[in-house]
């Protein structure tokens, strides 16, 4: 992942351990980063209810907040965080 993040410009490298340790990683990052005033829309692609808060909270500021996930994926409070969802097709099974 290192010599990925080394080799594309403008990457940010977002690595934090244990359970939740990406989530609380890119949500902080988005915090920190002001992207409710850099962006005038935002796609979290992801069912995971640990994005609801930042979900609520982009909403609130501004930006136009989008959620892609599958539909048995996604969670309560983050369906509830948003008004815009946009579910994936389910996955098929490839035949042999």
């Amino acid at each position: 992942m290192v010599s990925v993040g080394i080799a594309i410009r403008g990457v940010q490298l977002l690595i934090r351990p244990g359970a939740d340790g990406a989530d609380s990683a890119l949500a902080e990052a988005a915090v920190s980063g002001r992207i409710d005033l850099r962006f005038e829309r935002v796609v979290i692609g992801s069912g995971d209810g640990y994005f609801a808060d930042l979900a609520a909270w982009l909403a609130a500021a501004g930006p136009h907040v989008t959620v892609v996930s599958r539909p048995a994926s996604l969670n309560w409070r983050l369906y509830t965080a948003t008004s815009d969802i946009t579910y994936l097709p389910p996955t098929l099974a490839l035949a042999a």
